[in-house]
């Protein structure tokens, strides 16, 4: 009877590791996918939310056009491998003047400080909790912020240090661009010139 006993017991506790791997497996599957796309995801639910205050939306277009160019030129003046990288074939393209190299058929950004997919999330999460002050749009940005950041980092696509430099720029050009917005908006105020007028 107690071989029986050990037996099921066996039969159970592989059973359960095997529904765990696939629970896992499911689940890192959509990690993946969510963090691959929450930029995008953030992106268009920004602009669906600032699309009725046209100040606001062009600001954000402008300055999520100009994060974008400023994530290319620090990465450009970093020069830091992905943590993926092959370290030979990095310096190889490097001394080729190459920043890309292609994986898979698919040409593939070689540089990763900093994240451009963290600069990205914390721009919108900056913006528009900035723009519109409603705490459970902030909770749901940095809810898709957070998961961006784990994918990147689980991943192997960036480093700690890759992901936070990101998080700080973005967070940092949201903020710039949304002073340069609300400065838009109040404008400087002067004193109207007497005109002379009967009072």
């Amino acid at each position: 009877m107690g071989m029986i006993g050990a037996s099921l017991l066996y039969v159970n506790v592989y059973i359960n590791i095997k529904i765990y791997h696939y629970f896992m497996g499911i689940f890192m599957d959509l990690l993946n996918e969510f963090g691959t796309y929450g930029p995008i995801i953030l992106i268009f639910l920004s602009l669906y939310l600032l699309w009725n205050n046209h100040n606001l939306f062009f600001y954000y277009i402008v300055g999520l056009f100009l994060n974008t160019i400023f994530n290319l030129v620090l990465k450009g003046v970093f020069k830091q491998p992905r943590p993926s990288e092959d370290i030979k074939m990095f310096h190889l393209a490097l001394r080729n003047g190459k920043d890309m190299l292609f994986k898979n058929g698919i040409p593939n950004d070689i540089f990763g400080m900093p994240s451009g997919h963290c600069q990205s999330v914390m721009f919108s999460t900056i913006f528009v909790f900035l723009s519109l002050k409603r705490k459970n749009i902030l909770y749901t940005y940095l809810l898709i912020s957070f998961v961006v950041m784990a994918q990147r980092i689980l991943y192997n696509y960036h480093t700690v240090a890759q992901v936070i430099v990101g998080d700080i720029t973005g967070a940092l050009v949201g903020l710039f661009f949304y002073y340069l917005a609300t400065e838009k908006l109040k404008g400087h105020i002067r004193e109207k010139k007497d005109d002379f007028g009967p009072i």
